[in-house]
């Protein structure tokens, strides 16, 4: 059993998505729990794909989660996969009070540096009661997560990448990748970079179209690309039409088949100042598109150690803009030295990632 929060088109929801085939060939039958206010978007095509998904709301109160640990009794697991940070020890209590043996495995889907220092103490707490009585295991979806977890809460935890579906996000044959263009409506010539993300805060979309305005006079052929929906869409619809860069952007809320705007795209640009570890920046790279991207927790696991498997940018955000990054990228598309950094971006994710690997880490946290 999943224990989500809302279940929208995000990391978690995609990966147990994605991973249905697969647990059931280790035995293992799923079903989905949404403990968000709302049930979320996403929860039709869980459903679709065969997951039993059901909504109860989780409250801050006493009664909530005697009303969860009913529900449990009602509906037995032998495994109960946790994805939530918010309330996390009181469902492990509900859980491990449900069913005493079941195995909790809880999966750290983000840095949780920004805590200050009460509720960073308070966190670590319940990270040790959760490990040391409740027998609840730590899941980091990479090396900044276990880093976090281990400097900022004590918590040692074990990493399993995320994944994304291989057979979906893979490198376009150049018919497939002038189709794509032809499909959004980009001109076959046109230096295309793309962002794919929520629009909220946390995102930072505005920073791009701050790049792009600043460098559109020098890069007239340029297009960004936005594909995703969120709270904060129609104040980035604005604020496009005020730097006066319509021509430039390109906002797709939806495209009924994802890999295409990897595949219509020369570069990948993303500006969240810290993530758990991006899908998104996996999916492109998986799909040979060399990256712009900031320094920090995150970003930092898709940077090669050795310098000459570099395939993008990794930004300051502190003292650097993206303008002299698109520039660059630009003036590598022109001269044909952008096609060895999609063939390296490529390498890096064969080298580092594999959804094999990750879903038999996974399903051994469940099984072993």
């Amino acid at each position: 059993m999943h224990l989500l929060w809302e279940l929208r088109y995000s990391g978690a929801e995609v990966m147990v998505y994605d991973a249905k085939e697969y647990f059931e060939s280790r035995g293992l039958q799923g079903a989905i729990l949404a403990r968000g206010p709302e049930f979320g978007p996403y929860a039709p095509t869980l459903a679709r794909a065969g997951y039993p998904v059901e909504h109860l709301p989780a409250r801050r109160n006493l009664g909530s989660f005697i009303e969860l640990y009913r529900y449990l009794r009602q509906h037995p697991a032998d495994v109960v996969h946790l994805h939530l940070e918010g309330l996390f020890i009181w469902h492990c209590l509900a859980i491990r009070l449900a069913f005493p043996k079941a195995r909790i495995v809880h999966t750290h889907h983000d840095v949780y540096f920004q805590y200050g220092p009460y509720l960073r103490l308070k966190r670590s707490f319940h990270r040790w009661l959760a490990t040391r009585v409740l027998d609840v295991r730590h899941v980091a979806i990479g090396e900044s997560v276990q880093t976090v977890e281990r400097e900022h809460f004590h918590n040692p935890t074990t990493i399993v990448y995320n994944w994304i579906d291989e057979n979906e996000f893979r490198p376009p044959t150049p018919e497939q990748a002038a189709a794509a263009r032809q499909e959004i409506g980009i001109a076959p010539d046109a230096f295309v970079v793309l962002t794919v993300g929520t629009c909220n805060d946390k995102k930072c979309h505005n920073e791009i179209f701050d790049a792009v305005a600043r460098v559109k006079d020098r890069l007239p052929n340029l297009v960004f690309l936005h594909r995703g929906t969120g709270e904060n869409l129609p104040q980035e619809r604005a604020y496009v039409q005020k730097l006066g860069i319509e021509q430039h952007v390109v906002f797709l809320d939806y495209i009924d088949y994802l890999p295409k705007v990897f595949w219509a795209s020369d570069g990948f640009i993303f500006s969240s100042h810290w993530e758990g570890l991006g899908n998104v920046i996996l999916q492109a790279i998986a799909c040979k598109v060399p990256v712009i991207l900031y320094q920090g927790w995150g970003m930092n696991d898709f940077r090669p150690e050795n310098p000459a498997e570099n395939y993008g940018f990794w930004i300051n955000p502190d003292t650097e803009r993206f303008d002299e990054a698109l520039l660059a990228m630009h003036a590598m598309k022109q001269d044909g030295r952008l096609e060895d950094w999609r063939e390296k971006a490529f390498a890096f994710y064969r080298k580092k990632f594999s959804a094999k690997k990750s879903l038999t880490r996974m399903a051994d946290q469940y099984l072993l």
